[in-house]
């Protein structure tokens, strides 16, 4: 599971070279690379300034596949996927993601794993409801040109107030628009954390593929449910939900129940936003041969540790991450 373990002594070193230890301090001040020094950021707006979906976070227009691929800086990459709700409801959830709680994950997760994050981060909307920007899509990076990327994204903000939001049109991007060398080269699975306040979109209709992805060759002319769309990702990737509590969140009953139906212990149902990264964490470190157990204990904090305790509680004590069969020589998998 993932490549050698890097020293303790190491690893400071290791990692201020590619310029994630600044991550937790980019925003600390108050500003952002567009804001003037010193000024107290306190509206989303202020940060994500885009008034509409660029085209090169826009899944019709973006050149693709998106690439994750080793190099001498990263010589055992590994895709996590990073999508966060943007619509309405999640209203100041939205600040504190880019703020806070992105570059605490950014941070966190170098004390976590053993292999090369290249991280990308998605936002959704909700395609049923026509939104404009159902699904954007940064670049895989491994440093922190995502945060500057992660700026760019538009917060739309609207959504359909039918209780479900498009997450998984991410699931169905990463299944078939992600190359990876983890994958292809060695067979190991990336990861894709969700958050958001409301349930899953029950379907993906072909006019509403088409709408998002415009006219690609290989896209999907039947209907997909949310099942198919999670297997589809799952090939590639260890899938999770985590589920805030956002104003969707009390505005429709059985949301939880929804997700783990969908996907069991894979659902997280996290009741303390600011217990994010910890609970990110946590479950990255089970892949690195803890325990579920071991890897809570090893939160200091007595609060956060109840928290994500809590969202575990239906997941299983320890994961099996088996190894899918790879080609080694980086050409895509035929999977479809």
């Amino acid at each position: 599971m993932g490549g050698p373990k890097i020293k303790t002594s190491d690893m400071e070193s290791h990692y201020r070279s590619r310029d994630y230890y600044g991550a937790s301090s980019y925003y600390s001040s108050g500003r952002n690379v567009s804001v003037t020094p010193n000024k107290r950021i306190t509206d989303a707006s202020e940060v994500f300034k885009s008034t509409k979906m660029i085209d090169e976070f826009n899944p019709a227009k973006m050149k693709l596949p998106r690439e994750a691929c080793d190099s001498a800086q990263s010589p055992h990459s590994k895709g996590i996927i990073l999508q966060n709700d943007g619509t309405g409801s999640m209203g100041k959830y939205s600040l504190s993601l880019i703020q806070k709680q992105f570059p605490k994950i950014i941070e966190k997760m170098y004390a976590a794993v053993s292999w090369d994050p290249h991280i990308m981060c998605m936002c959704v909307g909700d395609v049923a409801a026509e939104d404009e920007a159902p699904l954007q899509a940064t670049q895989f990076e491994t440093d922190l040109r995502i945060l500057e990327q992660l700026e760019k994204i538009w917060l739309e903000g609207y959504g359909g107030g039918n209780g479900s939001e498009s997450y998984i049109l991410g699931w169905y991007f990463a299944a078939k628009y992600c190359k990876m060398d983890c994958f292809e080269k060695r067979g190991e699975r990336g990861f894709f954390f969700s958050f958001g306040d409301e349930g899953p979109t029950p379907k993906l209709t072909p006019y509403e593929l088409e709408r998002v992805f415009g006219q690609r060759e290989g896209l999907s002319k039947r209907k997909l449910t949310a099942t198919d769309c999670l297997e589809m990702a799952s090939e590639k990737f260890n899938c999770y939900h985590i589920i805030l509590h956002g104003r969707g969140y009390y505005r429709y009953n059985g949301i939880v129940s929804d997700w783990k139906q969908l996907m069991g212990g894979h659902a997280c149902d996290l009741s303390d936003y600011d217990c994010l990264p910890d609970l990110v964490c946590t479950i990255l470190k089970m892949y690195e041969g803890l325990s579920k157990s071991e890897a809570i204990n090893s939160i200091e904090d007595y609060h956060t540790k109840q928290v994500v305790t809590e969202a575990l509680c239906d997941h299983e004590e320890n994961v099996v991450d088996e190894k899918v069969e790879a080609n080694g020589d980086g050409n895509e998998l035929e999977i479809f």
